[in-house]
């Protein structure tokens, strides 16, 4: 696999904007890059790219994007997509620090693209503080669990077209026709796109992680979002899947949050590893997540 590869950004939509760049900038640490007075671009401060942008109107994704190496993968890929029949849009230079872009639907019709960026200095940083950064500010997005009607059909999908490794099935049957979980890789690490089964199509994600270093830099997070009236909604606990350590809450933009650290790196040959979803859900034995967690999606 050429070049460095991660989940890039996402594009969610907000209920106030005003109200989210608010909580996204004095609460989580965020720092804004560029305001188009429709649409706020906000990075982790550490490098020069953007992580989130935030868009008034209904809650879930516009897009999301993964990174390739340069502008010759990305023409590899349009020529991979295109002899699959898949319609692809060109998108160069619209959002800050993107030099490149190809945009395309899943087979559910969320809409995803692969970028190229000018600022390749992070893909995994230990540094905490950046200028303008809050001190709980977490380290940037690390990875995107989509809501699909059609779990199976977009999981390899990334497999078949986009050199992606289905590192976990949540299935019982690894021949059955859909699947209630995939997560997907497109470097060492376990997942950077996952997908949670829902049966409506106008449901686009379950929920963004953002990367904290230590488990105690999410304990600070979770106090700070506590005192500005934000409840955790679920967690701390330890995901089987992936092996990393989580907790999730919601924005007051209306968009699930998930705080993750820990995660697990996995060998590029391994096998894909099938497990029912108790068992992917949880390392620390049975949880029962509330049942806003496994209904309420974007």
């Amino acid at each position: 696999m050429p070049g460095v590869h991660r989940f890039e950004h996402a594009e969610l939509g907000v209920t106030d904007l005003e109200e989210a760049t608010a909580f996204y900038t004095d609460v989580v640490g965020l720092i804004e890059i560029r305001d188009d007075g429709d649409c706020v671009y906000l990075g982790s401060g550490l490098d020069e790219t953007f992580d989130i942008a935030i868009r008034e109107g209904d809650t879930g994704i516009d897009h999301f994007a993964v990174r390739v190496a340069d502008r010759d993968e990305l023409e590899r890929y349009k020529a991979r997509l295109d002899d699959a029949g898949v319609d692809v849009k060109r998108d160069d230079g619209n959002e800050p620090g993107q030099t490149a872009g190809l945009r395309f639907d899943l087979p559910s019709g969320t809409r995803m693209e692969l970028a190229t960026v000018e600022d390749r200095r992070y893909q995994h940083s230990n540094e905490v503080h950046g200028d303008g950064r809050g001190g709980a500010a977490p380290m940037g997005v690390d990875h995107i669990t989509l809501a699909s009607h059609r779990v199976k059909d977009d999981a390899t999908f990334l497999a078949n077209h986009l050199d992606f490794s289905v590192s976990t099935a949540v299935t019982d049957d690894p021949d059955a026709e859909e699947w209630s979980g995939a997560f997907t890789r497109r470097g060492d690490y376990h997942h950077d796109v996952a997908f949670l089964p829902h049966p409506d199509p106008e449901s686009t994600m379950h929920h963004i992680s953002w990367e904290v270093k230590t488990v105690d830099h999410m304990k600070s997070f979770i106090d700070r979002i506590n005192q500005h009236d934000v409840p955790l909604e679920f967690g701390i606990g330890r995901h089987y899947a992936g092996d990393n350590v989580f907790s999730y809450f919601q924005t007051p933009g209306g968009n699930r949050i998930e705080l993750t650290a820990e995660m697990a790196t996995v060998d590029p040959a391994a096998d894909t590893e099938y497990l029912p979803f108790e068992r992917a859900l949880s390392a620390w034995g049975p949880v029962r997540p509330p049942e806003s967690f496994q209904e309420d999606v974007s």
